[in-house]
C-alpha cells in the first residue's frame, strides 16, 4: 500500500493536483485504470478521497500529509 511508487503518486496528486484521473495518468505515465484500482484501494484505508467533478471526472485528494505507523512485530510476553 505504501510502497515507494503510492508515496510518489499520493505526493504528485498532492504537489500537482489534478483535475481527472487522465489528468493524473499524463502526468504519471500509468494507465488510468491501474491508478483507479490503486486509488479506490488508498480511499478504502483512508489516504485519499475520490470526488466528482464535472461531467462525472474523479478528482484524486490526499487526505492526510503524513502518515505514522505503530505495529509490533511480536506478541509482548509478561513476566511471570
Amino acid at each position: 500500500m505504501l510502497s515507494a511508487g503510492n508515496r510518489d503518486l499520493l505526493r504528485v496528486i498532492a504537489e500537482q493536483a489534478p483535475g481527472s484521473l487522465d489528468e493524473l495518468a499524463q502526468v504519471t505515465g500509468k494507465a488510468k485504470s491501474n491508478l483507479s484500482r490503486t486509488l479506490r484501494t488508498m480511499e478504502g484505508c483512508g489516504l485519499v478521497r475520490l470526488e466528482r467533478g464535472e461531467r462525472g471526472r474523479i478528482i484524486p485528494k490526499v487526505v492526510h500529509d503524513r502518515v505514522e505507523l505503530d505495529l509490533p512485530l511480536a506478541l509482548s510476553r509478561k513476566a511471570g
